[in-house]
């Protein structure tokens, strides 16, 4: 009897994980796509406001990074560092129009590495 009890214990805690996991990758990656979308709106408008938010964006960015890394893993979250950190390079040159491809590139990797760490009924069959 004390093992059933060990057992479900064991599962409930697993599950609690499962789910507490999946609610932050939402969260985290709703905050990151109206980021981009910000960026992306200031990018368009040549606004010079867009360095300072993509310089924020990249701060945040490794912070989350930083604290997503402890419990989920994809390669895919360190090159996306990589691109962040050229779309400050681009907007640091003043080359908007290269800031803008990669802003547009970082949305679709924001999008399948959301896919790929968001739990997907896909995944269980």
């Amino acid at each position: 009897m004390k093992k059933v009890i060990v057992a479900i214990v064991i599962l409930v805690i697993i599950l609690t994980a499962g789910i507490l996991e999946n609610v932050y990758v939402d969260k985290v990656f709703a905050n990151l796509d109206g980021r981009l979308s910000e960026l992306e709106h200031s990018i368009i408008a040549q606004d010079e406001a867009a360095l300072g938010q993509a310089k924020d964006l990249q701060g945040w960015w490794e912070k989350e990074r930083k604290c997503a890394e402890l419990f989920m893993y994809s390669p895919d979250i360190r090159g996306f560092s990589v691109a962040v950190g050229e779309t400050v390079g681009s907007l640091e040159c003043g080359d908007y129009d290269n800031a803008l491809s990669k802003i547009r590139s970082l949305q679709i990797m924001s999008q399948n590495i959301h896919n790929i760490l968001d739990f997907n009924l896909a995944d269980i069959i």
